[in-house]
């Protein structure tokens, strides 16, 4: 029997052999990625009934015995062809007092480009309150009739169709701000506002201040204060310009933390709900890599007036058509082609 020793292992030795395995365990990893991961299918919008038919393409003489094969036929473009790998999103989030909508985006997501367009909808935009099961003239209202209701509302308004939901519950939004850490955020205006019944208690002077989860909600949430008088002079646009800016800074801060991934799937499980599957979310999260949130995320904010009033209800958002359109072509369209105004569905106080 041999009885020689086995030489000890060098501590170069170990580390290679570690980083044999990490390499084994990286490509394991992959492979099961590969596997579960599956891009999302966008919706397929077919065009209006009364939409002209296509003519057939022309097919011409026959072509010579000795004549080289006509190249493949280039797939037509018309009114309805979709860019590749681009999808549109509905995010939204519940009033925690009324069940209506507090916040809704549409969040167009171009996986070629690797660019985003966000748009804030503000929650007083003025629809036909026939439309809706509320039967209350707001987008926000929408949402009594649960999130298909809400989607297919915003698909109609903006010409553009929605192929999967994000609604997220305000416990998550709190959740995740403190999991970040907090975040620095510049207030921009006086706020000062009580609410037992909500546990509302809302007491900031504009300037930049560490703000905890609950903190950063109830900026986020705040519209009027106490005395009566609007938090913004420009009324929900300013609301929703807080809201935006609050978003980026929170994403900015999350994406910073890497290590914290666990915890951030964790928070979207628990207070997050969309029809993406896990293997659709892999597929754009592993697609998104990279992305600078400067550079690659635009934000608006959909233009209007927010004093007009319609059926007794007063300071209803009323869109401005010409300008809506720039910005759905601009940041929304999913589209080759542009939309035109007759893609929209804005309804009118007049």
């Amino acid at each position: 029997m041999d009885q020689r020793r086995k030489a000890p292992v060098t501590r170069r030795q170990r580390a290679a052999v570690l980083a044999v395995t990490a390499l084994f365990l990286l490509a394991a990893l992959a492979a099961c990625w590969q596997l579960v991961k599956e891009k999302p299918v966008a919706a397929r919008e077919e065009p209006p009934a009364e939409a002209p038919a296509r003519e057939p393409a022309d097919a011409g003489e026959p072509a010579d015995a000795g004549a080289e094969d006509p190249p493949p036929p280039v797939e037509e473009i018309d009114h309805w062809t979709r860019r590749e790998d681009c999808f549109v999103f509905l995010v939204a989030a519940s009033d925690q007092s009324s069940g209506n909508a507090d916040a809704i985006m549409a969040v167009r997501y171009d996986a070629a480009a690797r660019t985003v367009g966000v748009v804030s909808i503000p929650r007083d935009t003025l629809i036909d309150p026939a439309s809706i099961p509320a039967r209350y003239p707001k987008i926000n209202a929408a949402y009594h009739g649960g999130v298909d209701c809400l989607k297919e509302t915003v698909s109609q308004l903006l010409g553009v169709p929605i192929d999967y939901y994000f609604t997220v519950e305000t416990e998550g939004f709190v959740a995740l701000v403190d999991a970040v850490g907090g975040v620095d955020f510049d207030i921009p205006v006086h706020m000062s506002y009580d609410d037992p019944h909500q546990g509302l208690s809302i007491h900031f002077e504009p300037g930049l201040r560490h703000l905890d989860g609950q903190e950063a909600l109830a900026v986020c949430r705040l519209r009027t204060n106490q005395d009566g008088t609007v938090a913004y002079p420009d009324y929900d646009i300013g609301r929703t310009r807080t809201q935006q800016a609050m978003l980026k800074t929170v994403a900015a801060k999350a994406l910073s933390q890497p290590l914290k991934l666990s915890t951030y799937v964790d928070i979207f499980l628990e207070h997050c709900d969309t029809d993406l599957s896990a293997g659709n979310l892999l597929w754009l999260a592993q697609s998104a890599i990279g992305m600078d949130l400067e550079e690659d995320v635009s934000t608006a904010t959909l233009p209007g007036d927010g004093e007009v009033t319609y059926g007794g209800v007063s300071y209803c958002y009323g869109l401005y058509e010409e300008e809506v359109l720039a910005l759905v072509n601009d940041l929304l369209n999913p589209y080759v082609e542009e939309r035109t105004a007759d893609d929209l569905d804005i309804f009118s106080a007049e």
